[in-house]
């Protein structure tokens, strides 16, 4: 109890830190946040928000393939009801979305904890996976504005360069490939006496276990549909504003990543940390330090408000759904 209360204020101080030193390094005013509301075009917003539920969309249907894998059919409705709470969760605790989706299926549907929080797991792991792939779409597309701000003095490697690692790389997996009986002797060793390795191959275990769905080609295309989606509604967002809205896809791309690594920080819906980091890559495209902080605010306030309608709708609404007592599930 001490620590959960610990934890608590320690996230909450970092919160308030982190948008105090967002808002304090840009001087920025609550003034210019009003003014900024007077020029967004809410046709883009109010779009942006509709994109926004159809990824959670997306997400509750994937949810459902993991848990179809396991014989548990608890149904859309509560799988996103499940999905907005998590979602709304985080705004209040940090990393409870996990536990409080899964709870909720749990109430609403009769889903054993465990297993549910497996699935979320698998999902958690492939989300990684996506993110560590738009990471390095970020790197050559959004090369220019991003080696002007950090890395003024570096320059990408020439052609025969990537060609000669290219050959590299290939030359290197079809000796794996040879030698995949030693290499999975080795990985068995390796997954069972290293924590590094038993984490790694949790993971691997749980992308592996995609095959088990129903539709692995529609699991696929679940999770593009909701990265697309995810992107789609960083870049209306910038549409939205005079300031953002000549920029690029590759901003859009930017700004994506670092919301994302700014959401996942251990703060309530990633306050403070979310900020910080969008500013800053809206920063990297010329426009001024105050006036992307305010972008920022207005991008994490948009998400901010509806998850909190949404999943406070969604929270009210499990209360009267009546429970599945699941009887196939294994």
């Amino acid at each position: 109890m001490v620590k959960s209360i610990l934890t608590y204020l320690f996230s909450t101080i970092l919160a308030l830190g982190l948008l105090y030193w967002a808002f304090s390094s840009s001087h920025l005013q609550w003034e210019d946040i009003y003014q900024t509301l007077l020029q967004a075009d809410y046709r883009w917003v109010s779009l942006a928000i509709f994109i926004s539920l159809f990824s959670h969309l997306l997400r509750a249907l994937r949810w459902q393939q993991l848990l179809g894998a396991l014989h548990y059919q608890p149904g859309i409705t509560r799988t996103l009801s499940a999905v907005m709470i998590g979602y709304f969760a985080n705004f209040i605790v940090p990393r409870m979305g996990e536990v409080s989706r899964c709870g909720s299926l749990t109430k609403t549907a009769g889903i054993p904890f465990e297993k549910s929080f497996g699935t979320v797991i698998t999902e958690r792991v492939v989300d990684l996976l996506c993110l560590l792939i738009l990471v390095g779409l970020v790197f050559f597309v959004g090369w220019e504005p991003i080696q002007q701000n950090l890395f003024p003095t570096i320059k990408l490697p020439s052609l025969p360069i990537w060609i000669t690692f290219a050959c590299l790389v290939t030359g290197i997996l079809i000796v794996l490939w040879r030698k995949r009986a030693q290499v999975l002797e080795f990985w068995e060793r390796f997954a069972s006496s290293s924590k590094i390795g038993k984490i790694l191959d949790g993971w691997i275990s749980g992308i592996i276990s995609i095959k088990e769905v129903n539709s692995p080609v529609l699991f696929v295309m679940y999770t593009m549909g909701i990265w697309i989606a995810y992107f789609a509604n960083t870049y209306i967002l910038l549409l939205a504003f005079p300031a953002s809205m000549s920029l690029g896809l590759g901003a859009g791309l930017i700004v994506l990543v670092m919301g994302t690594f700014g959401m996942a920080t251990p703060t309530q819906g990633g306050i403070g940390a979310y900020h910080k980091l969008v500013a800053a890559a809206l920063v990297f495209y010329n426009i001024p330090l105050k006036e992307a902080t305010v972008l920022a605010t207005f991008f994490h306030g948009t998400q901010m408000a509806a998850i909190l309608f949404f999943g406070g709708l969604s929270f009210i609404l499990t209360l009267f759904l009546p429970k599945i007592e699941e009887k196939h599930g294994k």
